[in-house]
């Protein structure tokens, strides 16, 4: 019994993992969409450029803790809130996006 049992956590475990990843998965896809719609119009570039109401996210020397933070909750007068429209596969979607953005 202890052993079936088990191998039922080990079973929804991996499930679950599986699933998460596949979320993760399809919100990276995404990510690109999620951008251009949601912060295109203020971070210019794709995020790689200065220049628009936002600044350049590529290379920033901002933690992930502070940017997810960012989204999630924006900024008084600088940044509105995302969370509320985003789900957290989507929110770190977009720092991953942030994280791998290159020179064009």
């Amino acid at each position: 019994m202890r052993l079936s049992l088990m191998s039922t956590f080990l079973l929804f475990g991996f499930v679950g993992h599986a699933l998460a990843e596949e979320s993760a998965a399809q919100a990276d896809k995404d990510a690109v969409n999620i951008f251009n719609s949601t912060c295109g119009w203020c971070h210019q570039g794709g995020g790689r450029a200065a220049g628009g109401i936002g600044p350049k996210l590529m290379d920033s020397s901002r933690s992930d803790e502070f940017i997810l933070n960012r989204i999630r909750n924006g900024s008084e007068g600088k940044m509105p809130a995302f969370g509320g429209n985003l789900n957290d596969a989507q929110i770190h979607a977009l720092l991953r996006y942030i994280r791998h953005l290159k020179p064009e």
